[in-house]
């Protein structure tokens, strides 16, 4: 008697399935594209074993089992589809199905053993659940759920080209995908709250990616010798970049940092030898060392916030993007005079470092400290305002500043003299004037 149901359609006559209660206990058929009847719900042990004719299989919602080996030796089995309603999936289920290339799996699975798929060497294109996949062909997959994607899960996988995590996915492990140098396609669900370390480190041929905002950390090396990556969008949730995240990342031309994040890693964006262009939010409050050094081709630097600006804590000169770019904007309009607003209290280490673009400078009366290499080579700064509440400018903090001529100080020359200036603050300026409420200073006296 043949299936009637017409939502689960198979070959084949009922009396090729020995059934046992709800059970299959064994296919008895000729093989060819066969449906699961609909009163199953568990696939037993060794159900289909090397049944070499079968060659699609369709699994229905009412399937709650499969059990080991139910599939194994299946040779000429190419696809396989299983319903929602399957929840658990036996060893060697279907190992050494040398021939599928395609697997479906619903979004009812909670275990898959990790030797279900041993052997099956073919397959190329998954959907379904994080699960252990076969690494020789497999080009395209899609994640429908799974808590997360285990460290070195899919590391070294050369065939992959595409992957899409979806909304179930929570986080993605340490080195997960790193070194899939064919993958060009990377789609990143709301549920994945952290990128690991390494995560796609050396995925030479990705070119963009969308980073949701669920993501609140983006772990060291993540994204470490992806040198054909173009366009990275870093989503509003994002807390912290990572020890060189993107190091090396040569195709990189521009990229705003949001507001969410705070710190940014030593090295982060070092060699980004494209980049021409960086917003910063203005929530950060710190970058690493050298996070961007070598990154010849930058030219502007993008912020909306003078005060959060001041307050970054750079690991050096090379932390701070102005170091190769030069060139400051606020809200896209060029820094050239600048005004230090109030509120501020310091003006941070290399907080100006080799911004050229810079003519003038008023300093708000807040503020009582100027950090060393503050304002260091600003080859283009010819003058500059400094209130009286000032009572230390660190070491380096004016040096190199060759065309500074004028600093207009708002207290006498013993509030001046009493400033704490340190080593070199003023080497190699130019022959400015301090201009004091009560009479001028010059170079050689202050």
């Amino acid at each position: 008697m043949a299936n009637s149901d017409s939502k689960t359609p198979y070959s084949g006559l009922l009396a090729d399935f020995e059934i046992d209660g709800t059970t299959l206990r064994k296919y008895k058929g000729n093989g060819g594209d066969v449906g699961i009847p609909d009163s199953v719900t568990r696939i037993g042990d060794l159900a289909f074993y090397d049944c070499t004719n079968l060659t699609r299989v369709v699994i229905p919602d009412s399937v709650k089992e499969i059990s080991v080996s139910a599939f194994e030796y299946c040779t000429n089995l190419t696809s396989i589809t299983i319903g929602n309603g399957v929840t658990g999936i036996g060893d060697y289920a279907f190992a050494y199905c040398t021939n599928l290339t395609s697997i479906t799996i619903g979004n009812g699975m909670a275990s898959i053993s990790d030797k279900a798929f041993t052997g099956c060497h073919s397959l190329r294109q998954y959907t379904g659940p994080v699960m252990a996949l076969p690494k020789k062909n497999l080009q395209t997959v899609t994640f429908t759920g799974g808590m997360g994607i285990g460290a070195s899960a899919f590391s070294g996988y050369t065939n992959l080209t595409s992957i899409a995590i979806g909304n179930g996915v929570k986080s993605i492990g340490a080195s997960a995908f790193s070194g899939c140098t064919n993958l060009t396609s990377i789609t990143i669900g709301n549920g994945v709250t952290g990128i690991g370390d390494y995560a796609f480190s050396s995925c030479s041929n990705l070119t963009d990616i969308v980073v949701p905002d669920s993501v609140t950390s983006i772990g060291a090396s993540a994204f470490f010798g992806c040198t054909n990556l173009t366009s990275i969008t870093i989503g509003n949730g994002v807390m912290s970049i990572g020890n060189q995240t993107f190091y090396n990342c040569t195709g990189l031309t521009i990229i705003t940092i949001p507001n969410s994040v705070t710190s940014i890693g030593d090295r982060a964006f070092y060699e980004c030898t494209g980049l021409a262009s960086i917003t910063i939010g203005s929530g950060v409050t710190s970058i690493g060392s050298f996070a961007f050094s070598g990154c010849k081709s930058l030219t502007s630097v993008r912020v909306a916030d003078f005060a959060a600006w001041c307050g970054i804590s750079f690991g050096d000169h090379d932390a701070n993007p102005l170091s190769c770019a030069h060139k400051l904007y606020l809200n896209n309009e060029p820094a050239t005079a600048l005004v230090i607003p109030t509120g501020v209290t310091s003006i941070g280490s290399f907080a100006f470092y080799v911004c050229t673009g810079l003519t003038s400078v008023t300093i708000a009366d807040s503020v009582t400290s100027i950090g060393d290499n503050a304002f260091c080579f600003c080859r283009g700064l010819t003058n500059i305002t400094i209130p009286d509440s000032v009572s230390n400018i660190d070491k380096y903090a004016f040096s190199g500043c060759t065309n500074l001529m004028s600093i207009n100080f708002k207290g006498t020359r013993a509030q001046w003299n009493a400033i704490r200036k340190g080593s070199d603050w003023n080497q190699n300026t130019g022959d400015y004037v301090v201009h004091c409420t009560d009479g001028d200073i010059g170079k050689l006296s202050a």
